[in-house]
């Protein structure tokens, strides 16, 4: 009899999720299973469910903040024993051996197998983890420092690692004047390592309600978009900008004006529609870039520096039973941070 794991799956663009079943691909021998206990809800998830970015796999499990316990391991897995804790981020496999691997840019392997909405080898479907178990590559897992809960650890796995690694590629420091588009599951994160790094942080937002927050998360200025005297007050002022919104209507021209010639831009958070930026931008050698989540040593980094210098998610913890609730909180952008599921205590 086939071995099945159990979860909830969108089956549809409408995004209503039931209980699901599925046959997981084969345990290799470098392979760890993992019986989850918490899984973050993502804004990723959502585009996921909705067929935002390209066409969902349904039925689909999506689940890419994954944290529980190693439950069984490939014949050559040496690093990890049964019964460690272990996270699963948006990556379940790469190869190791290409250039970008070898580079520290594993989510850019050319066979890299993606948590949700993938496939093994063109085979076995990649589920993710609103469900009991899952499997991956041995170099997609990570141990959890004993210092961060489990529930705190899910969206470190995805936002975190999102938001740290282009702050680390940019050797954010002191001196730097960093601004950090959107206070929300990732923008609160970006503050604190933004902050903890060294850097002078201006927490841009489009109105004055999350002003105490960004301050306590370690932001030095508060600007608010949506008043023309701040805009005009922070003209030219920022070396770069950090935009976690995923907003298609962002008024781009509006932020560019807020960072310095020779500055950068550096888009985190990902729209479904296309990204329309100003021609003049480039005519005063401002840099536009991306940043697709992180590599093994960029995770590994990740959590050490979150230990080290107690950056930490905010959660609200739901039971996996309440599971489209969860998801209708995270849509209507009404989570605090982060959502994260209890899926086994």
């Amino acid at each position: 009899m086939a071995e099945e794991f159990h979860g909830y799956a969108a089956f549809d663009k409408e995004g209503i999720l039931k209980p699901y079943s599925y046959t997981p691909k084969p345990l290799d021998d470098e392979d760890i299973e993992v019986e989850i206990t918490h899984c973050g809800i993502c804004g990723t998830d959502l585009h996921t469910i909705k067929s935002g970015w390209a066409p969902a796999m349904y039925p689909v499990i999506v689940g890419h903040e994954i944290v529980g316990k190693v439950s069984k391991k490939g014949s050559k897995v040496n690093d990890f024993n049964i019964g460690d804790r272990v996270g699963i981020g948006f990556q379940v496999y790469s190869c190791g051996k290409c250039d970008e691997c070898i580079a520290g840019y594993n989510q850019l392997c050319p066979t890299r197998v993606f948590t949700i909405n993938d496939k093994w080898n063109n085979q076995y479907q990649a589920h993710g983890g609103y469900a009991d178990k899952i499997r991956a590559h041995s170099n997609s897992v990570f141990h959890i420092p004993k210092e961060i809960s489990s529930a705190e650890a899910c969206p470190l796995l995805c936002a975190g690692l999102t938001t740290f690694v282009p702050l680390k590629r940019h050797k954010v420091g002191p001196g730097m004047k960093v601004g950090i588009l959107g206070i929300g599951g990732l923008g609160h994160l970006a503050i604190q390592w933004a902050a903890k790094m060294g850097a002078e942080v201006t927490a841009i937002s489009q109105s004055d309600k999350k002003r105490d927050e960004a301050n306590k998360f370690g932001a030095t200025n508060f600007l608010n978009a949506s008043d023309p005297n701040d805009v005009k007050k922070f003209t030219h002022s920022l070396d770069i900008i950090f935009s976690t919104s995923g907003s298609s209507n962002t008024d781009w021209t509006k932020y560019i004006e807020l960072i310095k010639n020779h500055g950068t831009l550096v888009l985190l958070g990902v729209p479904d529609a296309p990204v329309t930026i100003p021609a003049f931008t480039f005519l005063r050698f401002i840099k536009v870039e991306g940043s697709l989540i992180g590599g093994s040593q960029d995770m590994k980094d990740m959590l050490e520096f979150a230990v080290k210098h107690n950056v930490r998610p905010l959660v609200q913890i739901t039971p996996i039973k309440d599971i489209n609730e969860g998801i209708k909180t995270v849509d209507k952008g009404k989570a605090k941070y982060r959502v994260v599921l209890e899926i086994k205590s």
